[in-house]
C-alpha cells in the first residue's frame, strides 16, 4: 500500500519480539509472535490440551487465510455463498470467540490465556466476532507483530507525503460545514470557513452517522438506509495514561506490549470496565523499541483500558481519580513506577471524541460483533453518486489494518476496478 502510495520506504518497521506478555495475577507468561512458538508457549503449560490447541489454532489460520483470498479476489466479505471456497468463513459467521473456544478447548485458563488479546477488538470473548477476532490474532501470528519507528504517527505522515507527491493538497484544521449535493449526486465539499471544494467523488472516513445526518442530510437519504445505519451499534471507547519515567522497566522485565488481568473471568473485565472502574489495563512502552523517544535511562509508558463515554458525568472531575487508579494497576508489575513518574497525563472518552470527532468517542467505530462484520457491516457505497465511505465504520472493520483495506476497497470503488491486484497493477506495484 506504501508503495502504491508512492512512498516505499519511508517507514521502517521493527519486528516486537515478544509479541506481548500475559499477566494474570501472579501468572506472568511472555509470548511469541509466530504460529508454532505461540503453539509451544501455551501447550507446554497445558500439555493435556496440546492436541485440541493444535486444531484450534489451525482452525485460526484456516480463516486468515481464507479471508485474505476473499480479499484479493471478491474484495468483499461477502462470500456466505461459497462455502465450498470459504468453509470457516461461512461455518463461523455469526460466532462468538467464547462459543468456539468453548467448543474447541476443555481449560478454562487455558481458553483465557489464548483471548488475550481481545482488547485489542473492543469486546470480550462472550461478544466479539471470531471471524474478526482470528483474523486479528491470524495477522499476528502469520504476518509478525511490528512497530513503525518514531510512531505511528510517521506512518500518517507517510500517507500525507504520498497525496503530496501526487499533486494533492493535505488541509489540517479544515473541519467540514457539509458535503454539498444535486440530484442525488455529490457536487462538493464546505469548509466551516464557507471555501467550497467542487469535486465528482468524496470519501468520508469521519464517523459514519455524523456523515449522513450532519453533512449530508438526512433528507438527501433514503429512510431506509437511514434505519440501518441507526441500528448499528457504536464500539466502546478507552482511557488512556501518557507516562514518562525513570523507573527501571528493564530490570522489572517489561515487554514492548504487556496485558494485566486481575483474574482469566474476561466477562467480568468487561464488566468492571462498562461499570467505569476497569481492573485490567494494558501497558505499552515503545521506548523500549525506539530508544529515540526518550532521554537515557528514561522510558514513555501507555497505559490503556477501554471505558464507555457514558461511565462518567463529569469526566473532568473523575480523571484524576482513574489516571491513579490506573497507577496504582500499573505499579503492581513495576515497582517504583509512581514514585519515579517524570510526567503522567489522562485522556477520557471525551478526549477521544474531542480529537476524532467519533460519537462517544468510539474508537473501532460500530463495535465488532458477530451481527456487525463481514455482510452486517456499513459498505464502502452510498445512496448519494460519488459519495463514498472509508475507515472503522466500514467493512472489515477496527483496527488499523481494517481500515487500510477499506481505504483499498473505496479506491477501487472509485475507480471502477474489481480487485486490489487491478488497483495495484494500475499503481505500477
Amino acid at each position: 500500500m506504501l508503495a502504491g502510495a508512492g512512498v516505499a520506504g519511508q517507514c521502517e518497521f521493527v519486528p516486537v519480539d515478544p509479541f506481548y506478555e500475559a499477566v494474570y495475577g501472579g501468572e506472568r507468561i511472555e509470548v511469541p509472535g509466530t504460529m508454532d512458538a505461540f503453539f509451544e508457549t501455551h501447550a507446554s503449560r497445558f500439555p493435556a490440551e496440546r492436541e485440541r490447541l493444535a486444531k484450534f489454532l489451525a482452525l485460526v489460520e484456516d480463516v486468515y487465510r481464507q479471508t485474505r483470498v476473499a480479499q484479493t479476489l471478491e474484495s468483499t466479505f461477502d462470500i456466505l455463498g461459497s462455502a465450498e471456497r470459504f468453509p470457516a468463513l461461512v461455518e463461523y459467521h455469526r460466532a462468538t470467540l467464547a462459543e468456539v473456544l468453548d467448543a474447541s478447548i476443555q481449560d478454562a485458563a487455558l481458553r483465557a490465556l489464548v483471548s488475550t488479546t481481545w482488547p485489542y477488538v473492543g469486546l470480550p470473548p462472550s461478544r466479539v466476532s471470531f471471524l474478526y477476532w482470528a483474523n486479528m490474532l491470524g495477522t499476528y501470528l502469520v504476518e509478525g507483530p511490528w512497530y513503525c519507528r518514531g510512531t505511528f504517527q510517521n506512518f500518517a505522515n507517510a500517507l500525507a507525503d504520498g497525496v503530496r507527491r501526487a499533486g494533492g493538497e493535505v488541509l489540517l484544521r479544515s473541519a467540514v460545514r457539509r458535503i454539498a449535493t444535486e440530484r442525488g449526486h455529490v457536487r462538493a465539499v464546505v469548509l466551516e470557513t464557507g471555501n467550497r471544494i467542487e469535486a465528482d467523488v468524496v470519501i468520508s472516513n469521519a464517523d459514519a452517522l455524523q456523515t449522513a445526518e450532519e453533512l449530508v442530510g438526512e433528507a438527501r437519504l433514503p429512510p431506509r438506509w437511514m434505519r440501518s445505519l441507526r441500528r448499528q451499534r457504536r464500539s466502546i471507547s478507552a482511557f488512556v495514561v501518557y507516562a514518562a519515567t525513570d523507573a527501571d522497566l528493564a530490570q522489572a522485565g517489561v515487554c514492548h506490549e504487556s496485558f494485566q488481568f486481575s483474574s482469566h473471568d474476561h466477562d467480568g473485565a468487561y464488566a468492571t470496565t462498562m461499570a467505569g472502574s476497569p481492573d485490567w489495563l494494558s501497558m505499552t512502552v515503545p521506548s523500549l523499541l525506539d530508544q529515540s523517544l526518550a532521554p537515557e535511562g528514561h522510558s514513555v509508558v501507555v497505559l490503556t483500558t477501554l471505558m464507555p463515554q457514558e461511565a462518567a458525568a463529569n469526566w473532568r472531575a473523575e480523571k484524576k481519580r482513574i489516571v491513579e487508579r490506573m497507577l496504582a494497576q500499573a505499579e503492581a508489575r513495576v515497582p517504583g513506577l509512581t514514585a519515579n513518574l517524570r510526567f503522567a497525563e489522562g485522556a477520557t472518552p471525551r478526549t477521544m471524541e474531542r480529537y476524532t470527532r467519533n460519537t462517544g468517542g468510539a474508537i473501532y467505530g460500530w463495535e465488532l460483533s458477530p451481527a456487525q462484520v463481514g455482510p452486517g457491516r456499513l459498505m464502502g457505497v452510498t445512496p448519494i453518486a460519488g459519495l463514498y465511505l472509508a475507515g472503522h465504520w466500514t467493512r472489515p472493520g477496527g483496527g488499523i489494518y481494517g481500515v487500510v483495506l477499506s481505504g483499498i476497497d473505496a479506491a477501487i470503488r472509485v475507480l471502477g476496478l474489481k480487485t486490489p491486484d487491478a488497483l495495484w497493477q494500475q499503481l505500477g506495484v
